[in-house]
C-alpha cells in the first residue's frame, strides 16, 4: 500500500560555513515534484531516533532475499529474514496458488551451535555486501527435486520429496561457493583453495585441483576482480556436467600492504596482498579437467600477464568455452573461443573503448550456436545477437536508453525479458521483446522502481517493487504482468513498523541541473517538516559522484533515505545530485570523468550548491556535506577545492 503523508528523526548538527560569492549559471528543469500531503507539529507525533532507524523489526518490513520460482513451479522459495533479527535468514517456501508460506529450513535449529566462517568466506561476504547471517545463498537443481545451500562452513541438501535437509559435508575445513549440477547429481565447493565434487548418489568426493598453497589459489576469484568486476566464482561446470573450468591465481607478484581494520573488538592491523595502481596484478590461468578427476588441460589465454579474467561462459552443447579477456588498462575486452579438450583458442571478437569498458555477464548462449551480449558501443546498454563464429552481430535493442539486465531468453516463444528504462532514469521497468528485434512491450505497471527473477522458463517472475513512499513489495506475475500472488505485501498497516512514524513522513522532490556540457543531472531535494515562511534552513548534501553507482530515484532508499528524512524531519533541508559519472544515463555521461576524478564531479556538486543558495528558503551560510566511500572522497574534495562548505 502506498502512502503518502509527511518522518520524523531526531538528530543534531550545527553548521556554519562561508559561501561561494561567485555567481554560477544554474539551468534548472523540474521533472517531477511529489508534494507532502500534510503538515504535521512535530511535537504531536512519535520521533525517530538513529537508533531506531538501525534497530529491529526494520522500518522497512519484512525482507525478503533471494526470491526464486521453483523449476517446477510448484513454489516459490525465498530466505526470509525473522521478525526478532531481520539479518537472521532462514529457507521459505510459498505455495503460489494459496500463497501460504511454510519455513522449510531453520538456520539456527540445524546447526545446533553458533555459526562460525572461515576469513575467506567473510571477505567473499563483504565483498558480495551480503549483510545477512544464517542461511545466505542457495540453488535449486534444474528438476525441482533438491535445494542446495551453504551453513557453517558446511554443505546441505534440502530434499524436497521427504522434506528433510542433508549434510553433504561435515569436514574441519571450510567449504565457500558451493553449488549443486543443473540435474542435482553433483556439489561442488572450494575448500582450502582446492576445488572439489561430491557425487550424491553414492557420498563420494573427488578432488578436482592440486597445487594450492603458499600464493597459488585454485578455483578462487582474485581480489581485484571480486571487487571491481563484480565476478565471485573462480569455476564453471559444462551443462552436461562432463567438465569443469577453474581458474588459478598466483598473487607473489602482488606486494603485502598493511591497513587497520576497526571493529567492536578493536583495532587490529591487516596484512594483504593488494594490487595498487601501477603495481603487478596477480598471474592467472585458467583449466578445464573431467568431473571424474583427471589431468587438467590449461588454456591458451595468451602471452600478456597483465590482464583480467574478466568472465567465462560455456556454450549450450558444452563444445565451447567462451572467456572474456579484459586489458589492465580496461579499455579492450576480447573474447575468446576455447576448444575445452585442447585448450586452443581463436579470439572472436574485441570491444575497445577510449575510456574504460564497463563488464556485465549478460551473456547468453542459444541453441543454434549463437550467443546473446550486452555492449555499451551505441553509448547505451543493448543486447546484441551473435552468430557461432562471433560475426554477423545485430542489434536486438536500440535508443537512447539503456537494458539494464537480462533477465531471461525463451527461444521457443522467441522472446526476450529484460530490464531498463525509456522515460526517466529515475525509473526501472521490465520489458520484453522478440529475439528478431521486434515487438516490444513493456509489462511492468506503474512509475517507481521494478526489478524482476523469472522463472528458468520464462513463464513468471517475481517482481520486487518500491518507490519513495513504497516500502519494497514483492509479488508473483505471469509474463504478461498479470499479477498472480502477494509475497510480500508489506502493507503500512498498524502492524508494521513503520506505522508510528507514519504521518510524518516525507516525499522528495525531484528535479534536474544542466552540467557545463549541457548533460542534465537528476536529483532529490527533502524539504523541512513544517516550513514557516520567510524562513531560511540549513542544508546537508548527501554525496557520492562514482562510477558504477546510482544515488538519485524513484525508489526507497532503506536507511540511507530514511537518513535524509531525519536531517529534514530536524530542520535541514537535504539535498542530493547525481553528478555525471553516476551510472544508468548512458556512457558518454559516466565517461567525463576518464582521468578526471576529483574535479569534474566536484564541479557538477558545485552547480547544486549554487541551484540550492538561490532557493529562497536556503540560508547560504549554514551548508554541508556528507558521504562514505567514493563520496567520503568526494566530501574532503569539495571542502579542499571549494568555500562552498565548512562542514
Amino acid at each position: 500500500m502506498r502512502f503518502s503523508a509527511p518522518i520524523c528523526l531526531t538528530a543534531s548538527l550545527l553548521l556554519a560555513c562561508t559561501p561561494k560569492t561567485a555567481q554560477q549559471d544554474t539551468a534548472v528543469q523540474k521533472t517531477e515534484t511529489p508534494s507532502v500531503t500534510s503538515q504535521t507539529k512535530t511535537a504531536q507525533i512519535p520521533l525517530l531516533t538513529p537508533a531506531i532507524i538501525h534497530s529491529d523489526p526494520s522500518l522497512s518490513g519484512p525482507r525478503l532475499n533471494q526470491a526464486r520460482i521453483s523449476p517446477d513451479g510448484r513454489m516459490v522459495t525465498v530466505l526470509q529474514g525473522r521478525d526478532t533479527d531481520a539479518f537472521q535468514q532462514d529457507l521459505w517456501a510459498y505455495d503460489p496458488g494459496t500463497g501460504k508460506g511454510r519455513r522449510l529450513v531453520s538456520s539456527t535449529d540445524l546447526l545446533g551451535a553458533p555459526e562460525e566462517l572461515s576469513d575467506e568466506e567473510k571477505n567473499r561476504r563483504e565483498r558480495a555486501r551480503i549483510k545477512g547471517k544464517g542461511i545466505v545463498a542457495y540453488s535449486w537443481d534444474s528438476k525441482g527435486e533438491q535445494i542446495l545451500f551453504p551453513l557453517g562452513g558446511d554443505v546441505f541438501v534440502y530434499r524436497v520429496g521427504d522434506g528433510k535437509a542433508v549434510r553433504v559435508t561435515n569436514t574441519s575445513g571450510y567449504e565457500t561457493d558451493a553449488r549443486i549440477s543443473p540435474s542435482g547429481r553433483y556439489v561442488s565447493y572450494v575448500r582450502e583453495d582446492e576445488l572439489y565434487v561430491t557425487d550424491l548418489t553414492n557420498g563420494r568426493e573427488t578432488r578436482l585441483s592440486f597445487g594450492a598453497g603458499g600464493t597459488i589459489r585454485n578455483a578462487t576469484a582474485s581480489f581485484v576482480v571480486q571487487e571491481e568486476l563484480a565476478r565471485s566464482t573462480g569455476y564453471w561446470m559444462s551443462p552436461d556436467e562432463r567438465l569443469m573450468a577453474y581458474e588459478q591465481i598466483d598473487e607473489s607478484p602482488v606486494k603485502i600492504e598493511h591497513r587497520i581494520e576497526f571493529g567492536a573488538d578493536g583495532i587490529r592491523n591487516v596484512a594483504q596482498r593488494y594490487p595498487f595502481a601501477g603495481t603487478d596484478n596477480v598471474r592467472v590461468k585458467l583449466g578445464v579437467v573431467p568431473v571424474s578427476g583427471g589431468e587438467t588441460v590449461w588454456v591458451d589465454i595468451g602471452n600478456n600477464p597483465d590482464i583480467y579474467l574478466a568472465r567465462v561462459y560455456w556454450s549450450k552443447d558444452s563444445g565451447t568455452l567462451y572467456v572474456g579477456i579484459l586489458s589492465r588498462d580496461e579499455k579492450t575486452l576480447r573474447l575468446l573461443a576455447v576448444d575445452p579438450k585442447t585448450g586452443a583458442s581463436h579470439e572472436l571478437f574485441r570491444e575497445t573503448s577510449p575510456t574504460w569498458i564497463n563488464v556485465r555477464g549478460d551473456f547468453v548462449p542459444l541453441s543454434d550456436g549463437g550467443f546473446l551480449w550486452s555492449s555499451e558501443r551505441s553509448g547505451f546498454w543493448h543486447i546484441y545477437r551473435y552468430d557461432k563464429d562471433g560475426k554477423n552481430p545485430r542489434a536486438i535493442t536500440s535508443g537512447n536508453w539503456p537494458v539494464t539486465k537480462v533477465n531471461c531468453v525463451n527461444e521457443e516463444e522467441g522472446r526476450i525479458y529484460f530490464t531498463g528504462w525509456q522515460q526517466s532514469a529515475l525509473e526501472r521497468q521490465i520489458y520484453s521483446i522478440g529475439l528478431d528485434g521486434t515487438n516490444l512491450r513493456q509489462i511492468s505497471r506503474g512509475k517507481g522502481w521494478h526489478s524482476a527473477s523469472f522463472s528458468k522458463n520464462c513463464r513468471s517472475y517475481i517482481e520486487t517493487f518500491s518507490d519513495k513512499n513504497t516500502p519494497p513489495q514483492t509479488r508473483v506475475f505471469d509474463n504478461t504482468g498479470k499479477p498472480q500472488m502477494w509475497l510480500n505485501e508489506n502493507r503500512v498497516d498498524e502492524h508494521h513498523p513503520y506505522f508510528p512514524y507514519l504521518k510524518a513522513h516525507i516525499t522528495p522532490e525531484f528535479g534536474q541541473i544542466a552540467a557545463e556540457d549541457g548533460q542534465m543531472m537528476d536529483y532529490n531535494l527533502y524539504k523541512p517538516l513544517n516550513m514557516q515562511k520567510g524562513k531560511t534552513y540549513p542544508v546537508i548534501t548527501f554525496v557520492y559522484g562514482g562510477p558504477g553507482v546510482q544515488r538519485v530515484g524513484n525508489f526507497w532508499g532503506e536507511d540511507k533515505q530514511l537518513l535524509a528524512e531525519a536531517f529534514a524531519q530536524h530542520g535541514f533541508v537535504v539535498f542530493q545530485l547525481d553528478s555525471r559519472g553516476a551510472t544508468g544515463r548512458g556512457k558518454k555521461f559516466e565517461d567525463v570523468l576518464y582521468r578526471s576524478m576529483g574535479h569534474t564531479e566536484v564541479q557538477d556538486q558545485a552547480k547544486g550548491a549554487a541551484f540550492l543558495k538561490a532557493l529562497p528558503y536556503v540560508d547560504g551560510d549554514r551548508t554541508g556535506l556528507y558521504g562514505w566511500s567514493y563520496g567520503g572522497y568526494m566530501t574532503l574534495h569539495m571542502l579542499a577545492q571549494t568555500d562552498l562548505y565548512k562542514a
